[in-house]
């Protein structure tokens, strides 16, 4: 893990820097200045066929992607290897078509061609990609699609492939078509009801969201009556033999109260499975939101009307200052001066001939970094660029607004080879102005300070893995151990972003700590006895106590329970709960009821500017709440700001280290409902996250680590050979040695853990595979890889180690017992509260 703390010292001076900037570039322009619009929308779409329908609407990049981050959708293709796509040209003169196809991690080229049965130019241009025979059935690879314009070079389209002849996609959409028609037409058949599981705890109060625990007037859009307006865009988001996954774009009009006609972008995802012949539903979400019009009927004074929202656009990004509000919604940034009556569109992609599928493409979303009392703004743009000078890249994109001017200034731009899911997740982790006016964000595991001009951009820390590290875009703090061993931390830096200044916290002799977390900017981290570390099955840290340390670096609280071992927490609402554990008489690690504990100085919330209200035909709405802006007597007037061209803008290449350089810690994908949930450091964090959900988890190269709605009744894993142990300690070895075996590894087990390693890091070592650290997950999430015919380890009294190999119909777990070498049965319903009074302790190793 690399520090830079000499970089610290810096930021004292970056600050003076960054206050010069601003002030540079917030005074009047020059005569020279040169004013221009943003570029609109040059580069082609391409969508795939699938029996004859378009599928898959794909966007290009003018750079090279991180294949493994590109998993947005996956094409069928079928037995005869032969894959129609559409290139929409846009007026483009499409040149060339080249295609590579990949392994997942992108890593293997499969093959690679030039399309030659491209049609004749038009607003469209058809091919046929012909595949070669080297695609295996049921495997998943990666499709570029490199596309040569007049203009440009190489255009970079990605979908995943899978070659198929056991999957049922084609009946599965035509059942989620079926089924929306049914919802539109209020056809409430048994068709549409008997695949809902429609329960009275489910909120129906708001239209912005409807999903399979949804009533069934509900799912009929209740007494809205909704039209489609123009084309149904499909995407394929997962299929396999059983299950497929499949999202709707669309867009629809209603009748609003007032009797005028609304808009509404929708999502509709279905799942759905192939089950004897018959297909159920078995998850279900769709999501709803007002297209925005800043008019004399939406911007009322007081109030912004929003109209119906989805409870993820709830989330707006609001700021006031003085006369101003800012805020973000459907895609765009605006401003309103409530004593002016006036709305400023600050940015957006879609053009004024609106509806264009480009310059709605939703893959961007803003944070606000400063709204001034003067009217000025600052901010930020994070996504895929629809269009301007950046269009068919990603990244994030730093912005000045100047009232006084009504200009909008680009000052320096952050480019990244992964998506806006991506990027997302990553500034979700950290994104916070520091008092300083210096920008902090965590970009590829490092952590940056950027002043405003963008002339100074400091690396606080890179490599950071997880377990050694903890942020709070709240409190502007940060902190993360020194050492590289997440087991061996020894000294941890607690980083204030408001002062630039940093503090450190010692380990006591013999023993090692690990930052957790931070509450009302306090920072809280865990202490161990390096003799209670122990490498069997997995890693045992158990942390025997919890420091709470202040701003000042001072220790606030400290937490311990006799016979109480702390492992984990979660920070919520100002109260810590604490995940504990403890040793049965047998020396096993047992669950121990939780605690808690809870802040003292309660934090007084703020007003929300998002205020709801309901009505019998749209239910719940939602406006921004303005303030009293005696304006009655004003007409609205709506604006856009001139952006300032020939500006020297500055490109940062943050955290864009060639992979060789740079580790990529290990981290978990989690996808559900068409999109990625989070990015999580275990498989179990990640599972959990999309369990209810019906989801999907893949690892760094992008192949299966988890998926629930595609295992079979009963499952068995022969392992290679029996092992059996002389004793109660060799079990784990003999356990390990099979799945050892199992991975063709000619690794000894007994030579390996008596060096001190864990089963799971000895494993994890194979070149051919993946060890797969389950701890936590329950039963009917483990037996996934059971049902993969891997077999799964567990430990149990101490160093009682079995295999757990198969399930069978009746609901027995077959669990295989290396002091007896023979298998026994035990009933599923008493093993979740045996391996559950454990802890769920579980590991496996999948190739």
């Amino acid at each position: 893990m690399k520090k830079i703390f000499r970089r610290i010292v810096i930021l004292a001076f970056v600050f003076v820097a960054a206050v010069a900037a601003v002030f540079f570039l917030t005074r009047k322009t020059e005569e020279e200045t040169v004013y221009t619009t943003m570029g609109g929308a040059t580069l082609p779409l391409v969508s795939m066929e699938f029996e004859g329908s378009p599928v898959n609407t794909l966007r290009g990049y003018v750079e090279e992607m991180h294949i493994p981050s590109m998993r947005d959708t996956i094409t069928p293709v079928p037995g005869n290897r032969k894959l129609p796509f559409t290139i929409h040209t846009y007026g483009n003169e499409i040149q060339s078509v080249e295609y590579d196809v990949r392994s997942l991690d992108g890593e293997n080229l499969i093959e690679t061609k030039v399309c030659e049965t491209l049609s004749p130019a038009g607003e469209t241009v058809r091919g046929e990609l012909t595949f070669q025979d080297l695609l295996a059935k049921g495997t998943e690879y990666v499709l570029v699609l490199k596309v040569r314009t007049g203009s440009r070079e190489n255009i970079h389209y990605y979908t995943r492939l899978r070659y198929y002849d056991d999957t049922h996609i084609g009946e599965q959409i035509a059942f989620a078509k079926n089924f929306r028609e049914l919802a539109f037409t209020k056809n409430i058949t048994e068709d549409l009801t008997v695949q809902l599981e429609s329960n009275n705890e489910t909120d129906n109060s708001t239209l912005g969201y409807a999903d399979i625990k949804s009533s069934y007037n509900h799912v009929a859009w209740g007494g809205l009556k909704p039209e489609i307006s123009g084309e149904i865009s499909m995407d394929i988001k997962e299929m396999n033999e059983m299950v497929g996954s499949l999202q709707f774009l669309y867009t629809v009009t209603a009748a609003g109260e007032a009797g005028g006609q609304e808009t509404y972008q929708v999502k509709e995802f279905f799942c759905v499975r192939f089950v004897e012949g018959k297909l159920w539903l078995i998850a279900y979400e769709r999501t709803m939101d007002q297209v925005f019009e800043a008019s004399e009927e939406t911007v009322r004074g007081e109030t912004i009307e929003l109209g119906i929202l989805s409870p993820k656009n709830t989330e707006l990004e609001i700021r006031k200052a003085g006369d101003y509000t800012v805020f973000a919604v459907d895609g765009e940034l605006w401003s309103y001066q409530k004593t002016g009556h006036e709305m400023t569109r600050l940015f957006s992609f879609k053009e004024d001939s609106d509806g264009e599928a480009r310059s709605l493409y939703d893959q961007h979303e803003f944070r606000i970094v400063n709204a001034e009392e003067n009217g000025d703004v600052s901010f930020v743009v994070c996504g895929y660029m629809n269009r301007g000078i950046h269009e068919g890249e990603c990244g994030l994109s730093f912005y000045q607004y100047s009232r006084e001017e009504n200009t909008v200034s680009e000052i320096f731009y952050i480019p990244s080879d992964r998506p806006y899911q991506v990027l997302k997740e990553e500034l979700r982790r950290l994104f916070y102005v520091g008092k300083n006016q210096l920008l902090y964000l965590m970009f590829e595991n490092g952590i940056y300070a950027i002043d405003f001009s963008g002339e100074e951009c400091v690396e606080l820390v890179s490599g950071l893995k997880e377990h050694t590290f903890a942020t709070s875009s709240e409190f502007g703090a940060a902190a993360w151990q020194e050492e590289e061993d997440i087991y061996g931390g020894k000294t941890i830096q607690v980083y204030d972003m408001d002062k630039g200044e940093s503090f450190a916290i010692q380990a006591d002799a013999g023993e090692v700590i690990r930052p957790l977390g931070f509450i009302d900017g306090d920072f809280i981290y865990g202490k161990t006895k390096e003799e209670d570390i122990k490498r069997k099955m997995t890693v045992e840290y158990p942390m025997y106590a919890l420091e709470i340390v202040g701003r000042d670096g001072k220790a606030q609280t400290t937490y311990t329970r006799e016979g109480m071992y702390i492992r984990g927490i979660e920070v919520e609402d100002g109260k810590i709960q604490i995940e504990r554990q403890r040793r049965d008489s047998d020396g096993a690690w047992v669950e121990a009821e939780s605690d808690a504990l809870i802040q003292n100085q309660v934090t007084e919330e703020e007003e929300s500017a998002l205020v709801r209200d309901f009505s019998e035909l749209k239910k719940t709405t939602y406006a921004v709440k303005t303030g009293d802006s005696g304006a009655e007597d004003k007409r609205l007037s709506v604006r856009k700001p001139r952006t300032l061209a020939g500006r020297e803008i500055r490109v940062l290449e943050v955290g864009r280290m060639p992979s060789e350089v740079r580790e990529r810690p290990k981290q978990y994908y989690a996808y559900a409902s068409g999109r990625l949930e989070g990015i999580c450091g275990s498989p179990a964090e990640a599972i959990w996250l999309v369990y209810d959900q019906m989801g999907v988890v893949v690892g760094n190269d992008q192949n299966y680590v988890w998926t629930r709605a595609n295992r079979r009744t009963e499952a068995l894993a022969e392992p290679v050979e029996g092992q059996k142990a002389a004793s109660e300690d060799g079990r784990l070895s003999a356990c390990l040695s099979m799945m050892l075996r199992e991975a063709e590894s000619p690794v000894d087990a007994a030579t390996e853990l008596a060096a001190g390693k864990s089963a799971y890091e000895i494993l994890d070592s194979l070149p051919s595979g993946k060890a797969v650290d389950l701890h936590g997950c329950i039963l009917n999430q483990m037996l996934y890889y059971v049902n993969r015919g891997c077999p799964v380890m567990a430990m149990t009294k101490g160093s009682q180690a079995e295999l757990i190999l198969g399930y069978d119909i009746y609901k027995n777990l077959i669990i295989y017992n290396p002091l007896t070498g023979e298998k026994e049965l035990m009933p599923e319903e008493e093993a979740e509260k045996y391996y559950g009074a454990y802890g769920y302790p579980f590991i496996s190793w999948v190739p």
